[in-house]
């Protein structure tokens, strides 16, 4: 069937939020007529996005369900080029990330200081998007009608039990069962999960809000393999449809030898709303291809300027991820033989999820996890330009974190570049990094790559929570059963004769009565240096297109209107972009979120659910509609 060429609203990406926009508003109102234009292709029933164990594969080199933007380096991070990840097919970062279910923090919403986005505003939303099947969970905050799942998985990992142990052995942070009540900003659990509890399947937001509207009604149209090029206006800046073409990156890697074109251009009208829906890097480079965004940046690229709105794509904010690597028990339970791709662990996993959805298919090894907040003595010891930022931000605010870590039953790279064995990672992100990058068009190509620079430690404040995180995290490594010491060559490079050097361990060795490495100035900066050639997404991209007064460097107001222009609005999902032949692997996938005027302690999916549901009861209004 022919796509139609007219409709009532268009939505320029599938993402997450995207989705949950399309089918609230059709399911709300039947002869609305909507359709959802997607770059990537169609998640229904896909097998590596379905089972949730397979998360892994849509950031390998040739994926292409993922897009892959590369920021510029920094002599912060060793002039690394960064590569960033994120959706690249229906529902965007839900269809492919690593399912961990957490949520930021009360403060988070009531920081953005804008009438309708505050905690108590947004709480029924982070309610009405879930059914939390997690026991002892505090039932004012958490819902259970929803149509997305939270459980464990279909397979928990004795080693989180042992991080959880070995935390309680040796940190002071309290154990709750439920950490995602938006107060808890120092605390241990194990970690939810966006599976469903009898079928083990991915709760993706396209699974939940569109195909089943697509089942039963015919308002809702989806277009996917198509690459949006810019938002259409009329002569009195009203957003009136968009141009698009075909997208040949939805099925095949890039090939740098033969880059992308664009062909044959079809134009889709509004007759009532464009709503841009295309995350942090699509939703900034769309309006600029659209003549929005600064002025003289679009004069240069001879871009006629409709609004002169500075604010897009000058400020990226994401979180600052390591990693660090731990030999394990040659009989420990991790995911090591399945990411190997041992044929007969999948067979056998995998008719076990068949079967009745679980076992380990239905699970990302990730199972603990905690939110962390120093205290005084390690505060004195992270020197004056945290400390400014702990006064100025955290400490009259309990429930944010300073820093999220969690342990990964298995090693999460290149298998080849190790040596047989097990392993585990340790991971350690910072919630709320004052280092900021910015990400602009460099022409009007579609298919050309922006001019992104992630910031990356570019603030001097961001590296001593890290390296603090590492030394919190390694303490818990060294006092947990299975341990078998750290893997040196990828960790820091302490002297040869530093009390604090790596070391292996054997079953033997004691994990209780240890006591805590003193690290020397020495050891400090090798745990910096390793910082600078180690740190790096945690694809929690956000803030490209803020929502914040225009005069404060915003792009949309509190009803989500762009500035400069009307019949234009942003609900900040899904991801457009060039894929390389060969993308660096980077863990703790997750949604973006272009409109978040400030970042959020959470992995973002949750947030890009209530965003989502925010901006369906916004349009809905402004349309008449019930949502």
């Amino acid at each position: 069937m022919a796509p139609p060429t007219e409709v009532d609203v268009i939505i320029v990406g599938g993402g997450a939020a995207g989705c949950v926009v399309a089918g609230r508003l059709a399911k709300a109102d039947p002869t609305l007529t909507i359709a959802i234009i997607e770059a990537g292709q169609n998640n229904l029933d896909f097998p590596t996005s379905i089972q949730p164990a397979m998360y892994l594969s849509h950031i390998a080199p040739g994926s292409t369900t993922a897009n892959f933007y590369t920021s510029k380096g920094n002599d912060q991070t060793e002039n690394r080029a960064h590569v960033v990840p994120c959706g690249g097919m229906l529902g965007g970062g839900s269809s492919i990330n690593f399912l961990m279910y957490t949520r930021g923090s009360a403060s988070d919403y009531d920081d953005w200081n804008t009438e309708g986005w505050a905690f108590d505003d947004l709480l029924p939303l982070a309610r009405k998007v879930e059914t939390n099947h997690l026991p002892n969970q505090t039932p004012k905050v958490h819902g259970s009608t929803g149509p997305l799942n939270v459980t464990y998985g279909g397979h928990q990992s004795e080693l989180s039990r042992e991080f959880i142990t070995a935390t309680a052995s040796c940190y002071d942070v309290p154990y709750s069962d439920d950490i995602n009540d938006f107060k808890t900003g120092h605390g241990i659990s194990p970690w939810g999960k966006w599976i469903h509890p009898t079928s083990g399947r991915r709760q993706d937001t396209a699974h939940g809000f569109v195909h089943p509207i697509m089942k039963t009604q015919t308002n809702l149209h989806l277009l996917v393999e198509q690459k949006t090029i810019r938002v259409i206006f009329d002569e009195n800046k009203r957003a009136t449809g968009v141009e698009y073409c075909a997208n040949p990156l939805a099925k095949v890697a890039i090939n740098p030898d033969q880059p992308p074109t664009v062909g044959t251009i079809h134009t889709m009208k509004a007759r009532k709303l464009v709503v841009v829906s295309s995350g942090a890097f699509g939703t900034p480079l769309i309006l600029e291809r659209s003549g929005v965004g600064a002025a003289d940046r679009l004069e240069k690229l001879d871009i006629p300027v409709v609004a002169d709105v500075p604010g897009v794509g000058k400020e990226y904010q994401d979180h600052q991820l390591t990693l660090a690597t731990y030999k394990v028990a040659d009989d420990a339970d991790t995911f090591d033989d399945y990411l190997r791709g041992n044929e007969e662990v999948h067979k056998k996993v995998g008719a076990q999820w068949l079967k009745d959805g679980s076992g380990p298919v239905a699970s990302n090894g990730i199972d603990a996890c905690m939110k962390c907040r120093p205290t005084e003595a390690e505060l004195a010891e992270m020197g004056p330009a945290f400390g400014k930022v702990w006064k100025d931000y955290f400490v009259d605010k309990p429930d944010k974190p300073v820093m999220f870590g969690g342990i990964l039953g298995a090693f999460l790279g290149d298998h080849s570049l190790l040596p047989p064995g097990r392993y585990c990672m340790l991971a350690g992100y910072l919630e709320y990094p004052m280092s900021k990058g910015y990400l602009h068009i460099n022409s009007k190509d579609p298919f050309a790559a922006p001019d992104f620079d992630a910031g990356y430690l570019s603030d001097e404040a961001d590296m001593a929570p890290q390296v603090w995180m590492y030394k919190v995290l390694r303490e818990i490594g060294r006092r947990m059963p299975s341990s078998r010491g750290e893997m040196a060559a990828i960790h820091p490079k302490f002297a040869e004769d530093s009390p604090a050097r790596c070391r292996d361990k054997t079953k033997d060795d004691p994990t209780t009565g240890l006591v805590d490495y003193v690290y020397s100035d020495a050891d400090n900066k090798a745990i910096e240096q390793w910082m600078r050639e180690n740190v790096g997404t945690t694809w929690h991209s956000m803030a490209t297109c803020p929502m914040k007064p225009r005069a404060e460097g915003g792009v949309v107001d509190a009803r989500l209107n762009v500035y400069g222009t009307t019949g234009l609005k942003l609900a900040g999902k899904s991801f457009h972009s060039a894929r390389p032949s060969n993308p660096q692997l980077t863990p703790f996938i997750d949604t973006d979120l272009s409109i978040c005027p400030s970042n959020v302690g959470s992995n973002t999916y949750s947030v890009a659910l209530t965003v989502g549901e925010k901006a369906a009861m916004i349009i809905g209004e402004d349309l008449g509609i019930a949502v």
